[in-house]
């Protein structure tokens, strides 16, 4: 017999368990947060596309004006003001190089003038020049030795190996060291080393410091670097050093090498100016982080109907620490821009 509590409908018996309304609220719900999550990506997407654009238009407005401070520069080389102070004007010296600065409406641009014959020649530096130069750019003793002996080789090569009817071979570029056994990439274009205290600094290549357009094994002290100097027979580290100080405020002359440099290095040295340089022209948008780095080698020469020759172009360049701390903006270029070169950057903000 059952009881009457346990007596159920026809009506109960098909009613479902739960109520249909909560599904599709939940389902409603996640639809809403799948959306959200969607046009969330969205716009971050979109947001991080515009900041791409607009960086690379900077950039390319940039590139532009640099280029365009480097053709102003090798015209003014080219053909200098028949004033000799107003041509020093617009190019003060300062840090181990000479200085130019060109400003547009929101454009700025420095260019960095640094003569070839401040670094070493590939083709005519002594093997033991060389050996020592390597050291400075981390190479241990042994690997120095081998590497200097090897460079030498290259540029002395048996006969039959393709060597000239001069039996000498030369460098065309300094890339070319790559072609010399031992010779890697880091060692040509540096690489980032761990200080003792723990910092990461970029250890510089040998690029900084080898020149093949010189042609000549002496070295210009006003624009040399400090390894470079070093490097010289006799030369300390100490003795480079108070080279480079005496040289920060004017052009070193001949008479003051006497006292500053061990007799040994004075063959090597020398203050008067080549017929080639390099220019270095960095330029960038006021408040925009996006700098764009161009180089270019010349040469003066009077025969050519724009009054030099241009031996290599680099549309993308990294310039070095020594160059890259006077990028800073100036309010002028020419006779003003003589204070302002020696206005070093805070920071370094470099993107190119």
């Amino acid at each position: 017999m059952r009881r009457p509590d346990a007596i159920t409908t026809d009506s109960e018996a098909t009613r479902p368990l739960s109520d249909p309304r909560g599904v599709v609220l939940i389902t409603v719900l996640w639809i809403m947060v799948g959306l959200s999550l969607l046009a969330l990506t969205l716009a971050a997407t979109v947001r991080t596309e515009a900041t791409l654009a607009r960086a690379s238009g900077e950039a390319e407005q940039a590139y532009f004006f640099a280029r365009g401070a480097l053709e102003a520069v090798l015209y003014r080389m080219a053909y200098p003001d028949p004033d000799p102070e107003r041509q020093q004007a617009f190019f003060p010296y300062a840090g181990g190089m000479n200085h130019y600065r060109l400003r547009g409406r929101d454009l700025r641009c420095h260019v960095a003038v640094m003569d070839e014959a401040g670094k070493l020649d590939l083709n005519t530096a002594p093997p033991e020049i060389l050996e020592r130069l390597l050291r400075m750019v981390g190479a241990n003793s042994f690997r120095a030795e081998s590497l200097a002996a090897a460079l030498d080789n290259w540029r002395n090569p048996d006969p039959g190996d393709g060597a000239a009817a001069s039996g000498r071979r030369r460098f065309r570029f300094v890339e070319e060291l790559l072609q010399v056994p031992g010779f890697d990439r880091e060692l040509l274009y540096g690489r980032p080393r761990r200080q003792r205290d723990g910092r990461t600094v970029f250890q510089r290549g040998l690029m900084d410091f080898l020149t093949v357009y010189t042609a000549s094994p002496r070295v210009n002290v006003n624009y040399a670097a400090p390894e470079v100097l070093a490097a010289l027979p006799g030369m300390s580290r100490d003795e480079a050093r108070s080279l480079v100080a005496a040289r920060a405020r004017r052009l070193l002359e001949g008479s003051d090498l006497s006292g500053r440099t061990p007799a040994e290095a004075l063959p090597f040295l020398t203050t008067e100016p080549s017929l080639t340089f390099s220019l270095t022209a960095t330029a960038w948008l006021e408040g925009s982080s996006t700098r764009r780095s161009l180089r270019v080698v010349a040469r003066r020469d009077p025969r050519s109907r724009l009054g030099h020759q241009r031996l290599v172009w680099y549309d993308q360049y990294w310039p070095s620490p020594r160059v890259r701390r006077f990028s800073a903006p100036a309010s002028a270029s020419g006779p003003d821009a003589r204070r302002s070169a020696r206005a070093p950057l805070k920071g370094d903000p470099w993107t190119s």
